[in-house]
């Protein structure tokens, strides 16, 4: 009698970790980045627009409202310019003028956020590094 209930108890222990399993990983699936176009080909959106402009450092893969976009900077007429790309579509999103200064500390918020898993608390950002062009 007590060996069974042991099985029992044992079974149903297997089958909620199973079952907890399933869900973690159904939670986690909009954090994979889903992209139809290449960080390169994103530059090349971008230089289009900005065609005297040049790229300036690596670029981020991030998830804004549950969409992928790329993160281009570039600097054009004296001004960096951060461009998001949308990684499905190719069309660009938004753009922004930002100084150095703002991305520098947009940087080290990233850098902890990598550091402690968990996104920077000052947007809805999760960023992942796209590469850098050379």
């Amino acid at each position: 009698m007590n060996k069974t209930r042991t099985i029992r108890l044992a079974v149903a222990g297997f089958t909620l970790l199973g079952l907890s399993a399933v869900g973690l990983s159904s939670a986690n699936a909009d954090q994979t980045p889903k992209t139809k176009i290449t960080v390169a080909q994103a530059d090349a959106i971008v230089l289009k627009k900005y065609k005297t402009g040049k790229v300036q450092g690596k670029r981020a893969l991030e998830n804004e409202d549950k969409k992928w976009q790329y993160a281009v900077i570039v600097k054009a007429d004296g001004k960096l310019h951060e461009v998001m790309v949308d990684a499905s579509t190719g069309k660009i999103g938004s753009e922004e003028i930002v100084t150095p200064k703002e991305e520098a500390t947009e940087k080290k918020a990233d850098a902890a956020a990598k550091k402690t898993g968990k996104a920077k608390k000052t947007s809805n950002k999760t960023s992942t590094e796209a590469g850098e062009k050379k």
